[in-house]
């Protein structure tokens, strides 16, 4: 934990601290003080209230039946309770901190300062203990799935600790040197408008350099690395259910954002219905929700060359590498699931909520307005949406004029009112569109099915590890805010940015506590990162004052942090190895065979097969517009292309992980009046019986006959990706409503 500055960084380089910096430490005492205590309580409560709270929230049977190629599930109560009680640690950090007048006094002066000297070196001891253990972690067949040797994985190399401790030790330095604090502080705080436009566009070209990478087309996509085709396939459907005519929170569940679908949809009609319109789309979003963050720092640095010099790194650690090589990688950037769909709405909503903190109380119509943003981004996506939502409401909390009761009653009017007018828009959005209201269920099923179902749920390799340290950070920047609310630190911008860094990561958290495997804590890097940006900008401003503070060693290891951080620029992609790798020919490997594995066939015959309906025993009729389900990864894709509407309110089979959703699809296509059910194959036959059950049956190579492994041959078409589809008709409605 790094302990609060008097002021921010670059205030702190001119040498002239405000006078309350320069008097009692008390503040930041008492909250290293605090630590050991509260982490033992924290600890304690963790270990043993988790089972029984387990218990207490989580059903004892599951609401779900599983298909059984789905695997087993694997519920988790205990561990999602006890990360449950690991968010109220930093509130017990804050209220002890809160309470030091009453009890710091009787301390003697000798035993603080052990214990604050104490408690940093023991911070030391655990980051060290974490990154060694990150080299000694074995992930075996419960996260590989029996698809690859047991996996280990390495977030960073000893090139990049090294390099990290080597900025840290270099920055402290200079900052000890009066003369490099009174250069330094006149090269970074001299502001003017053509230097802010200087610097933004520099943020902006970096912004545009870094998201090269991440734009894929049609022609190029089967050159792409294996996750980013895979992944692509569910969020490029999303979109494509909405132009196929379905309506996210009504009749189609999306996985990743509800509201984004629309947005990305309009280009999409203007340009063309294409992975690279899609792309550069999804690239855009996500360089203008960075380009907030950077909005957010140049708020709290009030300087445009610091607020770069902390966004660069920021930057590079967001978009970190998942796989691949430098010229053809996937990365958290171009897993769109995150960048735009998870984090685009929250950062938005953290640039209005610096830009609110900056302008002061700004009347109620301010807050109302942030407030129906922080709305929006729950209904896009309830996991980011309620932490962004939460860390708003912490922001102004920490800002603020303290909790008074005037003051928290304006602020809950005000939360009331945004959540409201986001959902009456949204209902608006719906009601135009499909004649019906959202439905809130359709928000958290994918959530219910991971945290109550235990879909996929994994368990956490052990305390130890770069997860603990993410924590860390973010206990660390909520408790730092509220030393600085305690002084009386004149820059509100970074309190409350602190306050929303640490609460926002531990909300975010919980996807990764959830489905707890090694890549998936990448998805957090981006969270991680903002908040090491803010505890860099203290850690500075505590080694810049002019007596060295018995805190320093945190300061130093935030600073560590931070270091890492700005390694990932290693990672920069050069502009023409991202148009080389665009223009590169198409090589097929066994994996894809076709250059477009996500494009439809375009052959009469296939498009016959896949948009007929049945119409009696043996005829198949093609209708445009006609109702069929589809349960390929890009079916409404494919519905759109062959001018069908695929009725399923899922993206494909692999969403469909429970026999309640796959009832859910067939009650659809017989509401709408349709008969046919397209399916992948080679396919796990454990979703058969369920077909079997609704009265379908498998269209084989005889007609209609009951489906026997091994000895019935199924009618199919060969599809891109080197698989194929063949079609179940449900016979207890050879003729369909849609064909009268």
């Amino acid at each position: 934990m790094a302990s609060a500055a008097p002021e921010v960084a670059v205030a702190s380089l001119r040498g002239s601290a405000p006078a309350h910096a320069r008097g009692s430490q008390d503040a930041a005492t008492a909250a290293w003080v605090c630590a050991i205590p509260c982490a033992a309580i924290a600890v304690a409560a963790i270990l043993l209230l988790g089972p029984p709270l387990g218990r207490l929230l989580f059903p004892a049977h599951s609401p779900y039946t599983f298909l059984a190629g789905s695997g087993p599930p694997a519920p988790e109560p205990t561990k999602q309770a006890r990360y449950l009680l690991a968010l109220c640690a930093p509130l017990l950090g804050a209220l002890a901190t809160a309470s030091a007048p009453r009890w710091l006094g009787r301390v003697a002066a000798r035993a603080t300062v052990l214990a604050v000297v104490a408690t940093q070196l023991a911070l030391v001891g655990v980051v060290v203990a974490s990154i060694v253990a990150q080299y000694r972690l074995r992930f075996g067949v419960v996260y590989t799935l029996g698809r690859e040797p047991t996996l280990t994985l390495h977030y960073f190399v000893p090139a990049t600790l090294a390099v990290a401790a080597l900025l840290a030790a270099a920055t402290a330095g200079a900052l000890r040197s009066e003369r490099v604090r009174q250069r330094a502080g006149a090269a970074l705080l001299r502001e003017s408008r053509r230097r802010r436009l200087v610097v933004g566009g520099l943020a902006l070209a970096a912004t545009a350099i870094w998201m090269l990478h991440a734009v894929h087309s049609d022609a190029e996509i089967g050159n792409a690395v294996e996750d980013v085709r895979y992944h692509l396939g569910f969020t490029l459907d999303e979109t494509f259910a909405v132009l196929n005519g379905r309506t996210p929170l009504v009749d189609f569940t999306a996985q990743y954002g509800s509201l984004w679908p629309f947005v990305i949809a309009v280009p999409m009609l203007a340009a063309g219905k294409t992975v690279l319109t899609f792309t550069i789309v999804l690239c855009t979003i996500t360089a203008i929700a960075l380009l907030a963050i950077y909005g957010v720092l140049r708020r709290v640095t009030r300087s445009a060359t610091t607020a770069l010099l902390l966004y660069l790194p920021f930057l590079a650690t967001s978009l970190y590498q998942i796989s691949g090589t430098l010229q053809n990688r996937s990365t958290v950037g171009s897993y769109y699931a995150n960048f735009p769909l998870r984090y685009a709405m929250p950062f938005f909503v953290a640039w209005l909520t610096a830009r609110r903190i900056e302008r002061g109380r700004g009347g109620a119509t301010g807050a109302w307005l942030l407030f129906t943003a922080a709305g929006l981004a729950l209904l896009n996506n309830g996991d980011f949406g309620i932490a962004a939502l939460g860390a708003t409401v912490a922001a102004l909390l920490w800002s603020g004029d303290g909790l008074r009761r005037p003051a928290l009653l304006r602020l809950a009017g005000a939360v009331a009112a945004g959540l409201a007018t986001a959902l009456a828009l949204v209902s608006l959005l719906t009601l135009v569109r499909a004649g019906a209201l959202p439905q809130p269920a359709r928000l958290v099923d994918y959530a219910r099915t991971y945290a109550i179902g235990g879909f996929a749920l994994m368990p956490i390799p052990g305390v130890l590890g770069v997860h603990l340290l993410i924590y860390l950070t973010y206990v660390a920047a909520i408790v730092v805010a509220t030393v600085r609310v305690l002084r009386g630190a004149r820059n509100r911008v970074l309190t409350g940015m602190l306050a929303w860094a640490g609460v926002f990561g531990l909300g975010a958290g919980t996807y990764w506590v959830g489905r707890s495997h090694p890549v998936a804590l990448k998805y957090q890097f981006s969270a991680w990162a903002l908040a090491l940006a803010l505890l860099a900008v203290v850690a500075i401003g505590e080694l810049a004052a002019p007596r060295l503070r018995r805190t320093a060693i945190g300061a130093l290891v935030a600073l560590f942090g931070f270091g890492v951080a700005a390694c990932s620029l290693a990672q920069t992609p050069t502009p023409w190895g991202q148009i080389a790798r665009l223009q590169a020919p198409f090589v097929p490997t066994e994996a894809t065979p076709e250059a477009d594995p996500l494009v439809p066939p375009a052959d009469a015959a296939t498009r016959r097969f896949v948009a007929s309906l049945a119409d009696g025993p043996s005829r198949f009729v093609v209708r445009r517009g006609a109702p069929v389900a589809i349960l390929l990864t890009t079916g409404h894709r494919v519905a759109d292309a062959y001018g069908v509407v695929n009725v399923s309110p899922y993206t494909g089979i692999e969403s469909l992980q429970t026999v309640q959703r796959v009832e859910a699809v067939l009650d659809a296509l017989r509401d709408a009046g349709g008969n046919t059910v397209i399916l992948p194959n080679p396919l796990d036959a454990s979703i058969f019986p369920v077909l079997r059950r609704r009265g379908f049956e498998l269209l084989t190579q005889q007609g209609l006959r009951p489906y026997v492994r091994g000895r019935t041959r199924p009618d199919e078409r060969p599809w891109p990706g080197g698989t194929a589809v063949i079609k179940w008709v449900d016979t207890r409605h050879l003729h369909p409503r849609a064909l009268r």
